[in-house]
C-alpha cells in the first residue's frame, strides 16, 4: 500500500497571507485600486466600455467562423476603442486591470517554475516569460 502524502497547506497559506497583506499595503495597489473603484462607479464609463466589450466579442465570433469583417465595421471598432482611451476613468482602470493580471501572470509564473525547477527560479529563468504579455509578445525578450 501506498502513503498518502500531502503539503502542508497551513503554511503556505499563512505565507500566501503575508504576501497579500503586503499587496493590500502598497500605495501602488491602493492607487490601482481607487482607479477601478472610480471607474465602477461612473454609470457612463462603465455602459461605454460594456458596449465596447460587446462589440469587441462580436467581431472575435465573426473572425472565429471566418467571415470577413466590413472596413466600416474595422473602423467604427478602432474609433471606440479610441474613445475607451480617451476617458480618463476607462484608460486608468484597463491601467491597473493590466497591471493587476501582469502582477498574477508572474506569481502564477514563479510559482510553475519553482515546482517544474525543484527549486527557486533565477531571474533570468523568468525574464523570458515573465514579460507580462502572457508569452505572446514579440519584444523578443
Amino acid at each position: 500500500m501506498s502513503t498518502i502524502v500531502k503539503l502542508d497547506k497551513q503554511i503556505i497559506m499563512h505565507k500566501m497571507q503575508e504576501l497579500c497583506s503586503l499587496l493590500l499595503q502598497d500605495e501602488g495597489y491602493k492607487e490601482m485600486r481607487d482607479m477601478i473603484d472610480q471607474f465602477a462607479a461612473d454609470e457612463q464609463a462603465t455602459a461605454q466600455y460594456e458596449r465596447f466589450m460587446e462589440k469587441h466579442q462580436a467581431l472575435e465570433e465573426k473572425e472565429r467562423q471566418n467571415i470577413e469583417l466590413l472596413a466600416s465595421e474595422i473602423q467604427v471598432y478602432e474609433e471606440e476603442e479610441r474613445a475607451l482611451y480617451d476617458h480618463p476613468l476607462i484608460r486608468r482602470f484597463i491601467y491597473a486591470q493590466r497591471e493587476f493580471s501582469q502582477l498574477h501572470q508572474q506569481i502564477s509564473h514563479y510559482f510553475t517554475k519553482s515546482v517544474e525547477l525543484n527549486r527557486l527560479p533565477e531571474p533570468k529563468e523568468l525574464h523570458k516569460e515573465a514579460c507580462g504579455c502572457g508569452g505572446n509578445c514579440s519584444g523578443g525578450h
